[in-house]
Formats: structure tokens, sequence, C-alpha cells
């Protein structure tokens, strides 16, 4: 009777060590591609500065010493959910596709990584996130894109889906558009944008008087310009006189008023801070009539903001320990000769933040699923940089917070006149 109850004990035993085993293979093999019970293996992509040293100098700091500061300060921390990173690092020729094409395979298929962060040009993003449905952090799609991905993406620059709406609502807030006839200008590449800025005008109640496209290619910047002469002429004749120039019209509108000495000035309101920028910074000079009242946004937040940002000053210290001989400059203090040093530590400080706080809101089983459930669980998440952001309800972009400008004839700048979100 003894050896029957020891047999039985023994054979019980056995059974709940095989239940066991077999549980944790479940466990590991419900875990995605790179992800061990103790690792996570990310890949990091940035721009390969000696392919491109005979066009232009730059120097944005480097990447593999900031990112690798940030995974050792994580992994000194007993990593993620017990996972230790391990990251691979692939340096990107951005002149044509080649170089994206070998990173994307070098780590989708070579290196077998969990998730990739750094740098993304748009056609590449389909390498990763439809044909190896390995996830990224770095980049935004367009609806056509993210229809077609199996694998999550994130960024943390508001894409324009939620920054049309955004905008255009603090807009009217401001009273750009009360008592106003409006129109819309756009370039043919452009197109999508001016469609959502139409349906967000339209959703604020805003009647958009006139609507027009500069459909000549700004390869040939004569016909271009003579182009949206004519469409000035119209919107004059119409009595427009508020001008929402969206996306490259931001700079080639005005930049075609003052080049055809147009009399026309309407007030300029532009989608995107970087174009109306180009058009304040070009050589060829600015005029101020043109400028009076412009007013712009954009998810981009101006320097004084995210650098002073006390979590960016944190990160910052953690990757100058690194590498205490290299230089960070101060982008608030920097002129246009200046080093562009703080651009990678500003880049692995903000995408390292995101993949942690994603890889750490999925649990325990690490795969595509749980990482956009984790993720998508995550309504108000502060990242470096300052702002909060919202990566529910589809939002891959976080909806962060958008940076309102307006012209400063005193200071000649497009100067920060509030933050909204």
């Amino acid at each position: 009777m003894r050896k029957a109850f020891a047999a039985l004990a023994a054979l019980t035993t056995s059974l709940t060590a095989f239940v066991a085993l077999s549980a944790t293979g479940a466990a590991a093999a419900s875990s995605g591609q790179g992800v061990t019970p103790g690792t996570i293996k990310v890949g990091v992509t940035y721009v390969d500065i000696n392919a491109i040293k005979n066009l232009i100098n730059v120097d944005p700091g480097d990447y593999k010493t900031a990112y690798t500061a940030l995974f050792n300060q994580i992994n000194a921390h007993g990593g993620i959910n017990g996972r230790k990173i391990m990251p691979v690092f692939a340096a990107v020729d951005p002149l044509g596709t080649a170089g994206a094409a070998t990173a994307c395979t070098q780590l989708t298929e070579d290196q077998k990584v969990f998730a990739v962060l750094g740098f993304f040009q748009q056609p590449d993003t389909a390498c990763y996130v439809t044909t190896h449905s390995v996830p990224i952090i770095g980049a935004s799609l367009t609806a056509a894109q993210s229809a077609q991905a199996k694998a999550p993406w994130y960024n943390n620059l508001i894409s324009d889906t939620d920054l049309m709406p955004k905008e255009m609502a603090v807009f009217k807030k401001e009273g750009v558009f009360s008592g106003k006839k409006v129109a819309v200008i756009g370039t043919n590449i452009d197109q999508p944008v001016v469609n959502l800025v139409q349906s967000a005008l339209k959703a604020q109640g805003v009647n958009v008087a006139q609507t027009a496209i500069n459909n000549v290619p700004d390869t040939d910047t004569a016909a271009q310009v003579a182009e949206y002469g004519t469409i000035a002429q119209k919107f004059q004749s119409i009595g427009a006189n508020v001008v929402v120039a969206v996306g490259n019209a931001g700079n080639g509108f005005p930049s075609a008023l003052q080049s055809t000495q147009s009399s026309y000035r309407p007030r300029i309101v532009a989608s995107d801070y970087t174009d109306l920028d180009a058009y304040v910074s070009n050589k060829a000079g600015y005029t101020q009539s043109i400028l009076r009242n412009a007013i712009t946004a954009g998810g981009n937040p101006p320097p004084s903001v995210w650098y002073n940002d006390p979590t960016m000053k944190k990160c910052f210290a953690t990757v100058h320990a690194a590498e205490p001989g290299a230089v960070i400059n101060n982008p608030v203090t920097a002129t246009s000769s200046t080093p562009v040093t703080w651009t990678a530590p500003e880049t692995a400080c903000v995408q390292v933040a995101m993949f942690a706080d994603f890889a750490k809101a999925a649990g325990k089983t690490l795969n595509n699923q749980t990482l956009a459930k984790g993720a998508a669980s995550l309504t108000h998440v502060a990242l470096p940089g300052g702002g909060t952001y919202n990566f529910s309800g589809g939002h891959n972009d976080g909806d962060g917070p958008v940076y309102v400008y307006q012209w400063s004839p005193g200071t000649n700048v497009l100067a920060l006149k509030t933050t909204v979100g």
C-alpha cells in the first residue's frame, strides 16, 4: 500500500512538474519575438552621419551613447517587469532606400528584435510594421499605412489627424475667424491635410469662402510663384481677409506675395509652424506687413520649453554622465552655427521613456497585442520635454500638446502665444 501511495505521489509530482513546464513554455511562446523571460531585444536606428558628411556638416550628438546610457539605467533598476533591455544598433544612410532596407532586414530577420526605436522615413515604416510585424517608436503613419500595419506604431509628435482639429479650434477661440471671410490654400501634396483642415473648420462652424490648390510642382519655382499670385488675386477679389495656408503653402504663399509685390494683405494662418518659420528665416528676407497678425501652430515645442523641462534635464544628465567629455549644447542659446549636439539625447530621452512606459504597462507577457493594450491604457502620461499624452482611443501619436505662435513685430520672431493640451 505504501509502495502504491509512493508511486502515486511520484506520478503526481511528475505531472505537476510537467504542467508547470508546459505553462512556462506557453507563457514564453505567448511573448513576442526577441523577448525571453529575462531580456528584451530592442533595435535602434539612427542617421549615418558619415554617409552624408560630404553634403552636410552636422553633429547631432552620439546616438549610441545616449540610448545605451538610458537602457543601462533601466537595467540597473531591475529592467522592465524583470527583463533587461538588450539594444541592437543600425546606422541608416538617409539617401535613397537601400540603407533603410538593410537596417530593417538586419534588425527584424537577423537580430529578431522585439521593437525598433529611432529614425524612420515614411517609406521605411512598412518594412517593420507590415512586412515583419515589428512595433516601432519614432514615426507617424498615414491612414493608409496604419490600415495595413500588423504591428503597433507610436510617436510623440502629434499627427495631422489630431493636430488640425486642435489648431482650428484654438484659432477660433482666439477670434481669428470671427466676422472674417476665410479662404484655404495648399499644394497638391498637401491635399490630405487640406481635407483635414476643411473638415475641422466645418466642425467649428467656420464657413470657407474658397479653397485653392497650387498644382505646380515645386521643382518649377517660377511657375509655382506665378500660380500663387493668380490664386491671391482670386482671394482678394472675393474679399477673403483670412487665408489658412496649409503645409508648404505656409512658406510658399507669403513668399509669393512678397516676390510678386502683391498688395493683398490677408491675415495668414499657417497650419504648420515650420513652414511659416521658413519664410521668416529665408535669406531673401520677409515683409512685415505680410506677417502682420500671422498665427501658426505645431506639435514641436520651442527649445525654451522642452530643454528646461526638469525631466529632460535629468535625462540629459544621465546621458552626459555616460560620456562626460562630450558637449551637449544648449538649444535655447544656440545660433545657426552651433552644433546641434542635443538632438541625439533629446530623441533618446523621449523614445526610451515611451518604450519603457508601454512595455511596463504591457505586463509580464510582452508581445504586439499586450504592448498595444498597455500603451492604450496610458491616458495621462508625462514624457521628457513637457506635456501630457493620451495613447488611448487609437491615438498612436499620444494626441499631445499643440504650441501656438504669433508674429511679434517687436522681436521679429514667431513668439509662443499659448499651449493647448
